[in-house]
């Protein structure tokens, strides 16, 4: 139960049905999600450790605020950790990764496809397949911790995306990236990794305009 509750509050954040800074008084957690305190506590205390959640003493539990300095550092990050991953699985992979890869990238075309902006539903699932893009590419890498932690850093920049409106535009050019950068990963070219942090580091610059500069 802790670990549904866990899920479900982590998609409620990142997708922003929870706006940031809200409190999370556990009255009103209960309420919305039909679960009880004891399981509701354990998951807000796995979601502070992951940093989706925000402990503060006796003000209890919160929403994260959107700032610049947590989204440079979540992006830097990711730029960081991510290629490394990616180096490894190029290392490690064999046909099923290669598999794993061109699959999600077909599942993420079809879904651009029949792309509808104006939907949550269909953000949602556009969303769903993007992220299992980027796990494909490095789904490979034999440390499960590396992989973990790319993951949590993964869906703390989609939250940044959801939360600031930011629906991709040139569709076919987005598209374009992903394949050049899926070929190159297949290829094991050594250029993949540094590609893949400069794509990391482009689309964060859409979210930081929007801050601005008084993002905090």
């Amino acid at each position: 139960m802790a670990e549904a509750a866990a899920h479900r509050l982590r998609q409620d954040i990142v997708g922003g049905g929870l706006a940031p800074a809200t409190r999370l008084r556990m009255r009103d957690l209960t309420q919305r999600y039909g679960v009880g305190a004891t399981p509701l506590r354990e998951a807000l205390a796995r979601l502070a450790a992951e940093g989706f959640v925000l402990l503060q003493g006796q003000k209890g539990f919160s929403v994260p605020p959107v700032t610049r300095a947590h989204l440079l550092d979540v992006t830097r990050s990711r730029q960081v950790v991510e290629p490394e991953a990616l180096r490894l699985a190029m290392e490690a992979g064999g046909a099923a990764w290669e598999d794993g890869i061109v699959t999600a990238l077909s599942l993420l075309r079809h879904e651009i496809g029949r792309r509808d902006p104006a939907s949550e539903e269909w953000l949602d699932r556009y969303e769903a397949r993007h992220h299992r893009f980027h796990r494909s590419l490095i789904a490979a890498c034999p440390l499960p911790s590396l992989l973990r932690f790319c993951d949590d850093l993964y869906l703390q920049k989609t939250r940044y995306r959801r939360l600031m409106e930011t629906a991709q535009q040139d569709w076919a050019r987005m598209l374009e990236v992903h394949e050049v950068l899926a070929e190159a990963v297949l290829a094991r070219a050594a250029e993949a990794a540094p590609m893949l942090a400069g794509h990391i580091g482009v689309t964060a610059e859409v979210v930081l305009a929007l801050l601005g500069e008084d993002g905090e």
